[in-house]
């Protein structure tokens, strides 16, 4: 074979397409495939969890609907969350980051379970009945008129907060710290955006599956239920066999680890550096890389919650039926999955030969320009119009908001979290561990509960047992200006990111 028919390498030695498509090295695979099936199984669950907690909310709960997210977000999710992280902090400290691991999915699996078993097939005997709810409503202070049903729904509140924590624990915290960790300097380019790839299998199989079972009604469809919440149980066992091979096999090799980087602190430096969320919340204020870092978060937050909230609004107004609700969940995850993979794919090239700062405003951009063309549609709809281009307007808002939220979350599965996990990857071991666990937690949360906290004053205080989509007056100011915000952290961090790059390089 001539030179012009061999095909043209890299330096790593990647011919063309691989360098677009799939720069991963044959021998790489062994480390490479168990860390993305690891999350394919943590983000199976987070989908599934995430439509059935929704789905149990909007149509299941009595006296239920879209305005009760944003109360179950700000005062359930956010003091869990806190409490999580607590507990998350106790057990890191006491038993190290691979015990913890065990401990914190073992909890979950363990709710799951009481759920399934004990709670979901006594819901009706442990909930209050409609009539014993309108009448808290009416003789409980005002604000409290959306709080009200979250008590009542007590279970269903209960598997909300649970299944919302899911992600900010098994994803952001004991996945993309243990990946932190494991993952060299020369493989964190390469491998972050394709673990989405391979993960996104799990948020397709999700959806397909909890669409399909969707199609059944009544009893049926509620022992489907069941089925599904089995699976999630069977997946979260999966991700700690998982995670016993690759501790067991990968990372004793130095061939897949670095063993300096991966090093278990000794009792005394364990000591020394115990991650302490109150010195996390202190980097927020004096360190200015992590403000930035956090102000990327809860910007990110804030806006996809008010997007997301309103498109739900109109999807629960679309489809009454908790069957057909359930299944266009179920087809939104078969879509984010499926646009996840295509853009990755373009992702994985982008973030090895482009800026982090172009790769890490693609996300905001998108949200800003797709969120603004769905609040259009949405206030075409709230003007009484009856139809758009001959279908009904309230089926074409569900379903253009359902392509905008896919897009958007698979931008961000894609791009926001390859490159927001990067610019943790420069900093000294405490600083990462701590300042990681403030950003993910505080502002994390703080990003749902900020926009639960809007959203809730509208409806609870402003306007007692109004709509969501009744404000959209504020709503989208508010969205224009968080994203706008977003935006001009990412420009401020983006020096920051490549001097510290940089300085580790030389």
């Amino acid at each position: 074979m001539n030179e012009d028919t061999q095909p043209r390498t890299d330096s790593n030695g990647f011919n063309k397409f691989q360098q677009i498509f799939w720069p991963i090295h044959a021998y790489e695979l062994k480390k490479f495939l168990p860390m993305s099936m690891l999350m394919f199984c943590i983000l199976f669950v987070y989908a599934m969890v995430r439509n059935l907690k929704d789905t149990f909310i909007q149509h299941y709960a009595i006296c239920g609907g879209t305005e009760l997210m944003p109360v179950l977000k700000l005062f359930f999710v956010m003091p869990a969350a806190f409490f999580a992280v607590m507990l998350f902090t106790f057990f890191i400290n006491r038993f190290g980051s691979t015990k913890t691991f065990y401990i914190m999915i073992s909890l979950f699996v363990a709710f799951y379970m009481v759920f399934l078993f004990l709670l979901l097939p006594n819901v009706n005997v442990l909930h209050a009945n409609e009539a014993t709810v309108r009448h808290l409503q009416e003789i409980l202070p005002d604000f409290l008129h959306y709080t009200i049903p979250c008590f009542t729904n007590w279970c269903y509140t209960l598997f909300y907060v649970v299944s919302e924590i899911w992600s900010t624990i098994a994803l952001s915290s004991l996945f993309w710290q243990f990946a932190n960790r494991i993952t060299k300097e020369n493989e964190a380019k390469r491998f972050y955006a394709l673990y989405s790839l391979i993960s996104s299998i799990g948020v397709i199989l999700s959806g397909g599956v909890l669409s399909a079972m969707s199609k059944a009604s009544g009893a049926e469809f509620e022992r489907n239920v069941q089925i599904l919440i089995s699976l999630c149980i069977l997946f979260a066992i999966t991700t700690m066999i998982i995670f016993y091979y690759i501790n067991a096999v990968i990372v004793p090799d130095p061939q897949y680890c670095d063993p300096v980087q991966f090093r278990l602190p000794s009792k005394k430096m364990h000591k020394k550096n115990n991650i302490d969320v109150c010195e996390g919340i202190k980097m927020l204020i004096k360190e200015p890389y992590i403000a930035l870092m956090a102000l990327l978060v809860l910007t990110y937050g804030i806006a996809d919650n008010l997007l997301e909230t309103v498109w739900k609004a109109q999807l629960r107004y679309a489809f009454p039926d908790p069957n057909r609700y359930a299944a266009m969940m179920g087809k939104q995850s078969v879509i984010v999955g499926i646009s996840t993979i295509c853009i990755t794919i373009l992702s994985t090239y982008m973030i090895r030969k482009l800026s982090w700062r172009f790769c890490a405003g693609v996300t905001p951009v998108i949200m800003l320009i797709f969120g603004l063309l769905f609040f259009g549609l949405s206030f075409y709809a709230n003007n009484g119009q009856p139809d758009f281009y001959g279908m009904p307007i309230s089926i074409a808002s569900a379903w253009i908001g359902l392509i905008v939220v896919a897009l958007i979350r698979s931008t961000k599965y894609s791009l926001f979290d390859a490159t927001k996990n990067m610019a943790y990857r420069p900093l000294d071991v405490d600083t990462k561990t701590k300042g990681q666990a403030a950003v993910e937690v505080i502002s994390g949360r703080g990003g749902k509960a900020g926009s639960a906290l809007i959203n809730a004053f509208l409806t609870n205080i402003l306007a007692v047992g109004s709509k969501i989509s009744a404000h959209l007056y504020t709503i989208i100011p508010i969205f224009i200006v968080t994203v706008a915000g977003w935006i001009v952290s990412v420009v401020k961090l983006s020096p920051r990111y490549e001097e510290k790059v940089s300085k580790q390089n030389s």
